[in-house]
């Protein structure tokens, strides 16, 4: 996938079935967007390409009100090349940006930009000064088809990046990942801890997150790469270590497979399922014998995760 940051980088003139959005967490709703695109494109043998912006326009409009993002530009890059999109156009959110009227975005981006032959968006799509600019806006153009892509809902619930936001913060990451289609992911560098836990408790590594969102305190299941190397089981603990006094939040993850190189320097961590709340304990001793539980608890989900993956590719 080609990645650019401009127009003038975004390869020869040619036809292309695009769609444009924030993609923020690239949910179920834009993958059934841009797997839109894909097969439109395949049927017009054309390029697919998907426009996004940097910084995110309401954190540029409206900074004491943007969301906390669920993916960095370079989780939601990865994201989108998975979707086997040709090109990524990543435009500069400024102030010239946000006051370019619907049909000047349109004429720049769609038409004389991208040479859009097809343009795939939600039914809710707005862009252009202060929103303005709908799908009824594109459709009047008349100079390109317009598909609207049906919103996705689980279990009854609309998936939105809005949606998604609330359950990490809140801890639902069982329902987070429902409407993700995928585990929720974090990343980040390995910084030195306290060293508490190789004297007191287990030891483990700690990430200073990359992500602006992170999961609501608690203990989760999760499987984390260290230093791009496969994923592997582990348990996280997302908290404040109240049973030290202290405040500050920390992701500290210890790995269920076996020691972690003394060097190592970042990690992706994928939280799967939240096993309880953190609470404070009497002594670091009961601190120990609850992370030994959790531990076991965490094997647990691990093998039935493994007993139902393995029953469903036997059933095919």
């Amino acid at each position: 996938m080609r990645v650019a940051f401009s127009l003038a980088d975004a390869g020869p003139a040619e036809s292309s079935v695009i769609s444009i959005g924030n993609f923020d967490g690239l949910h179920l709703g834009h993958q059934a967007i841009l797997q839109t695109v894909a097969t439109r494109g395949a049927a017009l043998g054309v390029r697919t390409a998907a426009v996004t912006f940097s910084p995110h326009p309401v954190h540029f409009l409206a900074p004491d009100k943007a969301p906390k993002l669920i993916s960095t530009l370079e989780q939601k890059i990865r994201l989108i090349e998975g979707m086997g999109i040709d090109l990524l156009l990543v435009a500069k959110f400024d102030e010239a940006f946000s006051h370019l009227p619907p049909e000047e975005f349109i004429r720049q981006y769609i038409q004389e930009g991208l040479h859009a032959r097809s343009i795939c968006v939600g039914s809710n799509f707005n862009f252009g000064h202060r929103q303005s600019g709908t799908v009824e806006t594109l459709k009047h153009t008349g100079q390109f088809e317009v598909i609207q892509v049906p919103s996705i809902v689980i279990r009854g619930i609309r998936v939105s990046s809005s949606a998604v936001r609330n359950s990490i913060s809140a801890g639902r990451i069982s329902k987070a990942c429902r409407l993700l289609g995928r585990w929720f992911e974090i990343e980040g560098a390995i910084i030195p801890g306290a060293g508490r836990g190789r004297s007191l408790t287990v030891p483990t590594l700690n990430m200073k997150p990359d992500n602006e969102l992170i999961p609501g305190i608690g203990v989760y299941a999760t499987r984390v790469s260290i230093d791009g190397g496969p994923f592997v089981d582990s348990i996280t603990n997302v908290g404040v270590r109240p049973t030290f006094g202290e405040h500050s939040l920390t992701v500290e993850t210890y790995v269920l497979e076996g020691p972690v190189a003394s060097d190592a320097a970042s990690a992706r961590l994928q939280f799967m399922r939240r096993l309880r709340d953190e609470k404070e304990f009497a002594s670091p001793d009961a601190l120990r014998r609850q992370i030994g539980a959790d531990i076991e608890n965490c094997r647990r989900f691990f093998r039935l995760l493994r007993s139902f993956h393995h029953a469903g590719r036997h059933s095919n």
